[in-house]
């Protein structure tokens, strides 16, 4: 009777989370779940995993640059259902997004000041975020990041209720699972530890004692995955580049995402620097003068605040040190609903506090901030599905790649290539994905030892796709003026170029 009451309580998250189910389902309709370039290592090292045992990808190689956990978790599902990963995916990403909807609205039952109307409000700015709908219709680990997020924050309150060791076991666990889902998992590990060291409640001795059980649990598995990574490959997170942007340039590029998440300011990018220097900011602000309060940040509002802080704050400093994409929306998903948190969750005790006078003031303040924000969301999930419904997940799922000219062609093998030459290419996933054949990157720009392999390399093939342009690899001017490679065959979205001696 107690579960069933705990549901009929939450019957608004529920309903909630139907709808971000429906909606996934909806957005991959047409060609499935979205994939990119991670997702084809996921998927096949998921398939290898599964058939033989080895974390693999199409390569060959050990998966050594994404943590173990994902590609585990889509193997081990795969032995469950007999299903492979693109077929399963789009039910489970529906399934994912719906329990961190129902679960966040669980936990918005037990903030510090409740009121329905405020939980259904932020329910509704999840279930419609453009970044976290791009998040669960793609193939990637952030959507189980995210669930490990919710349920890390949910296991902690708990144990600072009860201070029982079995709860706190289970948040190292949980936090020790999120850093083999995404290295940047390890933010979930530091938050945890910052929020066991500013407990004041418990004596020094039992609050060391507990650090130290956390400490030396939560790691575990980040410690094992790096093992194994060093011991198969001689390396710890894969060939990691120094970052060629700068710390400004990452601020901007940060900034520029929440740019776009929030009203008046979507689509103009001038000063989003200063966006996130003045949001990690305000989130110490907020994190220090809950703790100078209560000394202890125990609260999920709390909680949120210090991971926001946590997460942020790293994923700029690490853009800054190792080379990797952009910082996109992608990155900064996780803290989409630890913000929304921190940055609303005023909202009800400052609406409870004032006098009737005022209170339709705050109501009316709060109602424009909440109606543009969910308009703007709204603009950008309408713009989303006018392009998917038709053609699907951009991605190899969009019918731009599944049907291209290029594609096409060497599915059909109408070019005969010839055995013992090499296939490199821009977008040499794209190719294993479509055809099955393996191949190639084309080497690095700074990449000096493999540039000089491949001009050596006296019998190759280069399958080159417009869509597929890195400006990190060496570019057609290249094949063409310094390996000298002659065209084979010209498309509208690509070319062929072959090389002899």
């Amino acid at each position: 009777m107690k579960q069933f009451s705990l549901f009929k309580k939450n019957t608004d998250s529920l309903l909630t989370a139907a709808a971000g189910f429906i909606i996934i389902i909806l957005f991959t309709r047409h060609g499935g779940i979205g994939i990119e370039p991670d997702g084809v290592v996921f998927s096949t090292a998921a398939e290898n995993f599964a058939a033989n045992g080895k974390l693999a990808d199409y390569t060959g190689n050990a998966v050594v640059e994404f943590p173990a956990f994902y590609p585990l978790f889509l193997g081990g599902l795969i032995i469950l259902t007999g299903l492979k990963p693109l077929v399963l995916a789009p039910v489970l990403n529906a399934l994912l997004f719906a329990a961190i909807i129902y679960f966040s609205g669980n936990m918005m039952e037990r903030f510090s000041y409740q009121s329905k109307w405020y939980k259904r409000a932020v329910l509704s700015c999840i279930v419609l975020s453009p970044g976290l709908l791009e998040v669960y219709s793609m193939l990637w680990a952030e959507t189980l990041f995210m669930l490990w997020l919710l349920l890390f924050m949910m296991t902690l309150h708990r144990y600072f209720q009860s201070y029982c060791r079995r709860a706190l076991i289970a948040v190292a666990i949980i936090a020790s699972l999120a850093s083999v889902t995404r290295y940047a998992g390890v933010t979930i590990i530091g938050t945890g530890a910052i929020l066991l060291l500013l407990d004041s409640r418990p004596s020094v001795g039992r609050k060391l004692a507990d650090v130290l059980l956390y400490s030396l649990i939560s790691p575990l598995l980040l410690i094992i995955n790096l093992a194994r990574n060093y011991a198969v490959r001689g390396t710890t997170t894969g060939h990691r580049e120094r970052s060629i942007t700068s710390l400004k340039t990452n601020l901007h590029d940060a900034g520029s995402v929440f740019y776009d998440w929030t009203p008046f300011l979507h689509g103009d990018h001038a000063g989003a620097g200063w966006i996130i220097i003045f949001l990690i900011a305000g989130l110490a602000w907020i994190s220090i003068k809950q703790f100078l309060q209560n000394r202890r940040l125990n609260t999920y509002e709390n909680m949120a605040a210090c991971f926001s802080l946590v997460y942020i704050s790293f994923m700029v400093i690490i853009a800054s040190i190792s080379r990797f994409e952009t910082l996109n929306s992608r990155f900064m998903a996780p803290a989409f609903i630890p913000l929304i948190w921190s940055g609303s969750s005023w909202i009800v005790s400052a609406f409870q506090r004032a006098g009737k006078s005022k209170k339709k003031w705050v109501f009316l303040f709060c109602l424009i901030i909440f109606l543009s924000f969910q308009y703007n969301q709204l603009a950008a999930d309408y713009e989303t599905w006018d392009g998917v419904k038709d053609a699907g997940i951009p991605g190899y799922a969009e019918d731009q790649w599944r049907y291209s000219e290029t594609v096409l062609f060497i599915q059909k093998d109408s070019l005969p290539f010839q055995k013992g030459y090499t296939i490199y290419s821009n977008a040499n996933d794209a190719i294993y994905f479509f055809t099955g054949r393996h191949g190639k990157f084309l080497p690095h720009k700074e990449d000096y030892p493999g540039v000089n392999q491949f001009l050596n390399d006296r019998h190759c093939y280069v399958v080159w796709f417009n869509d597929g342009d890195d400006p990190d690899l060496v570019n057609r001017d290249f094949i063409v003026n310094i390996k000298k490679m002659k065209l084979q065959k010209q498309f509208g979205d690509g070319a062929i170029y072959g090389y002899s001696e």
